[in-house]
């Protein structure tokens, strides 16, 4: 290499590395996408009138199949208030009844439920939508319910509170399918020893239109 070569060499790199270190530094970060929820609700409810079929199963001796109904206005996506929903049980004798009694031995007899009345606050915080054996798109939401309760019983009447949890689908923009589980507690006076807390769990499932 000539020596002019040599020593234009220094001075050609020291040129280059000073035009591209800019611009190299000037290259724009990534943008910092935050997550967003893009999924519109498919449908939107207003006004829903409910009816359900149930069960009250935790009775050992006497368990309860319920019919009732419901009307619930809807605030918005995610909030609703249940106004209404009122049960009728019909009671029937478990197994362990029948067996006592043929053992002639009787079991301390216990209220049953006979109606139910209640009023719930509902808050939706989860909608999906999905796949069907991929053959059809399905979409629902799930649902947390809060609020109180009263109970006609075959000896008395009790006010009480109740909580539980709901799962809806959607079969169209009037129609949907809900299975729900709540737990009740209603409180007495215990004569003396207390309030007195009589603790029922209802499983439904029911059909709703939306209005």
């Amino acid at each position: 290499m000539p020596c002019s070569l040599r020593l234009m060499a220094p001075a050609l790199l020291t040129t280059l590395l000073a035009v591209t270190a800019p611009a190299a530094h000037a290259r724009p970060d990534a943008p910092d996408y935050q997550s967003q929820v893009v999924q519109n609700r498919a449908y939107v409810m207003r006004h829903e009138l409910g009816v359900q079929v149930g069960v009250l199963p935790m009775d050992a001796f006497t368990k309860g199949v319920t019919v009732g109904g419901s009307y619930t206005l809807h605030f918005s996506q995610i909030l609703a208030w249940e106004l209404v929903q009122f049960m009728h049980s019909f009671p029937f004798d478990a197994a362990l009844k029948d067996d006592l009694a043929s053992f002639d031995l009787r079991p301390t007899p216990f209220e049953t439920v006979e109606n139910l009345l209640s009023t719930n606050l509902v808050f939706k915080p989860v909608y999906f939508k999905g796949s069907a054996l991929n053959r059809a798109v399905i979409s629902g939401e799930f649902m947390v319910v809060l609020g109180g309760a009263y109970a006609w019983f075959t000896r008395s009447k009790r006010p009480g509170l109740d909580y539980g949890i709901g799962f809806r689908v959607f079969a169209s923009r009037l129609f949907s399918m809900r299975l729900d589980a709540r737990h009740m507690m209603f409180f007495t006076d215990g004569a003396g020893s207390g309030v007195d807390v009589h603790h029922e769990l209802w499983i439904g499932l029911g059909t709703s239109i939306s209005l």
